[in-house]
């Protein structure tokens, strides 16, 4: 999988805060977390990760090679970060899928209750 130096800077940060929150007395930063997931969204993450695996098992093994210390003894506890950054990724990669594009001059279609 290829990505561009954007993702790449991205994930990285993302490991760190990972990382960070594996620590004794670490706590996971949401809103950075929130704001890198909807980086990555705005970088292209979905197009350049279609053939790779999803985001949470490319953070999960970013964290265990960059954090091997902390990351040796915390599995559970690296499955919930990566799962809590994979699912803020999925909620802002969403809302970003049904955003119309100004410059594309589509309109979404409506939408109905049933």
């Amino acid at each position: 999988m290829q990505t561009t130096p954007e993702i790449e800077a991205t994930l990285s940060r993302l490991t760190d805060l990972c990382c960070d929150a594996l620590q004794d007395d670490g706590e996971f930063n949401d809103e950075q977390a929130e704001s890198l997931a909807k980086n990555l969204a705005t970088n292209g993450w979905k197009q350049h990760s279609k053939n790779g695996p999803p985001l949470s098992t490319v953070l999960k093994n970013r964290v265990r090679t960059h954090c091997p210390e902390p990351a040796i003894h915390r599995g559970a506890a690296i499955d919930g970060v990566v799962a809590k950054v994979q699912r803020l990724y999925d909620q802002v990669s969403r809302f970003d899928d049904s955003v119309p594009r100004e410059d594309s001059g589509e309109a979404l279609p409506p939408r109905t209750l049933g």
